[in-house]
C-alpha cells in the first residue's frame, strides 16, 4: 500500500482559524449574539458541523442558521480571505514529504474556491495528489467524511497506511474515529494538551517545526 498523508488545511498549512473565528463573531453579532472570540474558537475546536447550535436557541437555529452561515461565508471572503498567509515552512514540508514518497491529500471545510486560493498561496499545485472540501460530502460528520473522501480520492482501501496532520482538535478526533493516526500542530491556536486529548499521537509547533524535527516524528518512523 502506498504511504499517504491527509492534511487538514485551515490552521495547519494556512493561518485561518482566528480570522474565521472573527468572521463568525461579527456574523453572530449581526444576529444579536455577542460572543467573545475565545468562546468562538473553543467551539470551532470541538463542535464542527454543530457549531451554530451552541450559540442559537433551537427555534432561531432552524430559522437563521443557513442565512447566518451564508453571511459568514461572504464576510470571510470580503474582509478576511486576503489576510490569510501560509504558515512558515508549509510549502517546504509538502515538498519534503513528496520527495520522501508520500502521497498527499488536502482536506478542508473551506469552500472549493477558498481551497484553490490556499493551494495557490502555498504554491502546492504540483505537490498534492488529491483535494476535497465539504462540498463533496453530506455534512453529517464533516470531521470524518472529508478525510474519508480524501482517502477514496487517493485510491486507498482503508486507513492503515494513512496519517492526518491537523491543527484543530475536532479534526483530530474525526480522524481517530476513522482509525487514522493523527499528528497535531499547535500553530492553529490550540494547545499540545488540546490536541493530545483529541487523540494526536504527536504534536509539533508549525509546519517548519515538523520539517525540522522530521527524523523524530511518526512520519520518519513510518518511512
Amino acid at each position: 500500500m502506498p504511504k499517504a498523508i491527509v492534511f487538514e488545511v485551515d490552521g495547519t498549512l494556512v493561518d485561518t482559524n482566528v480570522l474565521r473565528a472573527r468572521a463568525w463573531q461579527e456574523a453572530l453579532a449581526r444576529y444579536g449574539r455577542q460572543v467573545r472570540l475565545p468562546r468562538v474558537l473553543a467551539q470551532m475546536a470541538r463542535n464542527g458541523d454543530q457549531f451554530l447550535s451552541v450559540f442559537l436557541p433551537e427555534d432561531e437555529y432552524e430559522r437563521y442558521a443557513e442565512e447566518l452561515a451564508s453571511f459568514h461565508r461572504a464576510l470571510f471572503h470580503e474582509q478576511y480571505l486576503s489576510q490569510v498567509r501560509p504558515f512558515t515552512g508549509a510549502t517546504e514540508l509538502l515538498q519534503h514529504l513528496r520527495d520522501e514518497g508520500w502521497k498527499i491529500a488536502l482536506a478542508s471545510t473551506a469552500d472549493p474556491d477558498e481551497l484553490e486560493h490556499y493551494i495557490e498561496l502555498l504554491g502546492a499545485e504540483g505537490l498534492i495528489d488529491a483535494s476535497t472540501t465539504d462540498a463533496e460530502v453530506d455534512h453529517t460528520r464533516l470531521s470524518e467524511e472529508i478525510p474519508a473522501e480524501a482517502i477514496r480520492l487517493l485510491g486507498l482501501d482503508g486507513t492503515d497506511d494513512t496519517l492526518t496532520i491537523s491543527g484543530l482538535p475536532y479534526d483530530v478526533e474525526g480522524s481517530v474515529r476513522l482509525g487514522m493516526r493523527s499528528i497535531g500542530l499547535v500553530c492553529g491556536g490550540f494547545s499540545d494538551e488540546d490536541l493530545r486529548s483529541a487523540g494526536a499521537l504527536a504534536v509539533f509547533g508549525t509546519p517548519l517545526d515538523l520539517l525540522t524535527r522530521y527524523s523524530e516524528s511518526p512520519l520518519a518512523l513510518d518511512n
